[in-house]
C-alpha cells in the first residue's frame, strides 16, 4: 500500500493548487447559500408567529416537498428546523456539482490527458493519483464544514445550538465525502471523462427523483435515496447521528473499492470495457455535425430520457398543489367554488413558472456542456487531424454550436411537454393549452440566450468560460429564494431568469424578449468569430 501511494503527497500539492480558484469560487458560492439563508430565515421568523406559520404552509405543500425535502413532523417549528428543511436537500446537490467532475478531473482526466501517464513514468506509485484527489476532497470538505459552522454560529438562528450546528456542518461534509467518493469510482470503472460524468450525474438524479417521490408520498421509503439519509439526520430536531455514520461507511467502501480498481487495472483501460467498433467508419461520418452526433449521442439520450422522467414525476405533485386552498377552513368560508379554482389555477401556474427555471437550468446545462466540448477537444488534441482536413474553423465550431442550442432546445422542449401533459392528467381542472405556449415562447429565447452567451465565452475568453456556471447558478438560486428570503422583486433581472419570472401567470415582456433574441444572435456570432482567431489547444 505504501508503495502503490510514494509520491501522493507531490500529487496533492499539485492539483491543490491547480484547482485553487475552482474550489475557492464554489466555496465562496456555498458559504453565501448558507449564510444568506440562514439570516433570511432567521429575519422572516422574528417577524411575527403569523409570518412563520405562512412560510411552514408554504414549505409543507407537494410542490414545495418536491423541490426542497419534507419538512419534519415536530408540534412547534422554529428558525433552525425550517433552514434544515429548506436547505439540505439543495445544498448537497450544490456540493455534488462542485465534488463530482473535481474528482473526476483528478483521477480520469488527467489520464485521458496524458498527464498522468508521464507522472507514473518517475517514482509515482499506481495508486497515488486517486489517493491524492481522496485527500484532497477531504480537505476542501473540512474546511467546508469549519465555514459552514462559523457561519450558522454567527448567525445564531432561534432553536440552534452549537451541536445541532456542529452536526449539520458534519452532514454537508459527509455528503461530500459521499458523493465524491461515487465519481471516483465511476473515474475507475469507465475509460473517459464523458462517461464517468455522465454516470455521476445519473446517480446524483436518480438520487433526487427518488427522494422526491418518497418524501411526498412515503417517507418512510425516502432513506432508499443516499440524498434521503442526510434528511433523516433530522437537524436540529432528533439529531440523528446513525444516517451521517451510514453514509460515511458508504462512502468509506466505494473509495475502497475505487482504489482497489486503480492498484490492478492498467494505466487508461476501465472496468467497463467499450463496444467494439466498426473496422472501417461509415461514410456519413465525414461531416463534423455527423461526428459530433456520432460521439455525443449517448450525452444526448441521457439528456432527453431524463428531462422526461423529472418532467413526469415534478408534474405528478401539481394535483395536490391546488387542493391546499380547498382544504384550508379559512378559504372555503371566504370563497365561493368558483374562486377557489380561480386560485387553485393561479397557485399552479405559480408553481409552474418556479419550476421552469429549474427546466431551463437543466436545458441550459446540457447545451453548453455540448458547447464547451470544442475547448476540451481542441485542447486534448482532437481536433488537430479534422483542422488538417478540409473543413474551415468556422465550420467547425458551427458545428459545435449549433448541435449545443439543438441540445438546450430539445432537452427544454420534451422536459416541459412532459411537466404540463403529466400534469394535466392528474388535475381536477387541466391547464388550457395557451400556458404552455406561453412556457414555450418564454424559455426557448432564455435557453438559447444562455447558451449562446457560453458560446461567446468558449470563442473570446476561453480560460474564462468556468465562470459561465457561476453566472447561470447564481441567477437561478436568487429565482428560486427570491420569494423566501423576501429579495426585491426584481432582484433576478441580471440574468434571463428574472426576465421570465412571471410566466406563465403573465405572457413574457416583449422587451425582455426581443433583448434575449438580440443577444442570443450577437452572442453566437461573437462566439464563431472569437475562435476563428484563436490559436490551436489554447
Amino acid at each position: 500500500m505504501r508503495h502503490s501511494n510514494r509520491n501522493a503527497g507531490y500529487l496533492l500539492r499539485a492539483n491543490l493548487k491547480q484547482n485553487l480558484k475552482f474550489s475557492l469560487i464554489w466555496l465562496v458560492i456555498l458559504i453565501m447559500m448558507i449564510a444568506s439563508g440562514a439570516g433570511k430565515l432567521e429575519a422572516a421568523f422574528a417577524g411575527g408567529a403569523s409570518g412563520s406559520k405562512e412560510i411552514v404552509k408554504m414549505l409543507q405543500a407537494p410542490g414545495m416537498t418536491a423541490m426542497f425535502g419534507a419538512m419534519p413532523k415536530v408540534a412547534t417549528y422554529n428558525t433552525a428546523i425550517v433552514f434544515a428543511g429548506v436547505m439540505v436537500v439543495f445544498m448537497i446537490i450544490l456540493q455534488a456539482l462542485w465534488v463530482m467532475p473535481l474528482m473526476i478531473r483528478n483521477t480520469r482526466g488527467q489520464e485521458e490527458s496524458g498527464l498522468l501517464e508521464m507522472v507514473r513514468a518517475r517514482n509515482v506509485g499506481r495508486t497515488a493519483a486517486i489517493t491524492a484527489a481522496s485527500l484532497e476532497l477531504i480537505i476542501d470538505s473540512v474546511v467546508m464544514g469549519m465555514l459552514y459552522f462559523a457561519s450558522l454560529a454567527a448567525v445564531n438562528m432561534g432553536g440552534t445550538d452549537l451541536y445541532g450546528d456542529f452536526l449539520f456542518s458534519l452532514g454537508m461534509v459527509v455528503a461530500n465525502l459521499l458523493f465524491g467518493a461515487i465519481a471516483l469510482l465511476f473515474a475507475q470503472l469507465t475509460n473517459n471523462t464523458r462517461t464517468a460524468n455522465m454516470l455521476s450525474y445519473m446517480v446524483l438524479t436518480a438520487a433526487y427523483l427518488v427522494r422526491l417521490v418518497t418524501d411526498i408520498q412515503h417517507q418512510n421509503l425516502t432513506w432508499l435515496s443516499p440524498i434521503g439519509w442526510f434528511e433523516k439526520a433530522n437537524f436540529y430536531t432528533d439529531n440523528n447521528a446513525w444516517a451521517l455514520g451510514l453514509a460515511l461507511l458508504v462512502s468509506i467502501l466505494l473509495a475502497a473499492s475505487a482504489t482497489m480498481i486503480a492498484r490492478n487495472r492498467d494505466l487508461g483501460a476501465g472496468v467497463i470495457a467499450d463496444r467494439t467498433g466498426r473496422a472501417t467508419a461509415a461514410g456519413w461520418l465525414r461531416s463534423v455535425p455527423a461526428l459530433l452526433w456520432r460521439t455525443e449521442r449517448g450525452l444526448f439520450a441521457g439528456w432527453l430520457i431524463g428531462a422526461v422522467v423529472f418532467g413526469g414525476v415534478m408534474g405528478s405533485v401539481l394535483g395536490g398543489v391546488g387542493d391546499i386552498l380547498k382544504t384550508n377552513p379559512l378559504y372555503r368560508k371566504i370563497l365561493d367554488v368558483g374562486q377557489i379554482n380561480a386560485a387553485n389555477q393561479t397557485m399552479v401556474l405559480s408553481f409552474l413558472g418556479m419550476y421552469l427555471g429549474i427546466f431551463v437550468a437543466l436545458a441550459v446545462t446540457a447545451g453548453v456542456q455540448v458547447a464547451f466540448r470544442l475547448k476540451r477537444d481542441d485542447n486534448l488534441g482532437y481536433l488537430s487531424v479534422i483542422h488538417a482536413e478540409k473543413p474551415t474553423r468556422t465550420t467547425i465550431s458551427a458545428s459545435y454550436y449549433c448541435f449545443g442550442l439543438l441540445v438546450g432546445v430539445l432537452v427544454l422542449s420534451v422536459g416541459l411537454l412532459s411537466l404540463f401533459f403529466t400534469g394535466n392528467t392528474v388535475m381536477t381542472h387541466p391547464l388550457p393549452l395557451k400556458y404552455l405556449g406561453r412556457l414555450f415562447i418564454a424559455s426557448v429565447p432564455a435557453v438559447v440566450a444562455f447558451v449562446a452567451l457560453g458560446i461567446a465565452l468558449v470563442g473570446l475568453w476561453p480560460r474564462l468560460s468556468s465562470l459561465f456556471w457561476l453566472y447561470m447558478g447564481a441567477g437561478l438560486i436568487v429565482q428560486i429564494f427570491r420569494g423566501l428570503f423576501d429579495l426585491p422583486k426584481h432582484a433576478g433581472n441580471f440574468t434571463p431568469f428574472g426576465w421570465i419570472a412571471n410566466v406563465p401567470v403573465e405572457n413574457v415582456d416583449q422587451t425582455w424578449l426581443i433583448v434575449m433574441v438580440v443577444s442570443a444572435i450577437v452572442l453566437f456570432i461573437l462566439g464563431i468569430a472569437g475562435y476563428r482567431r484563436q490559436d490551436l489547444s489554447l
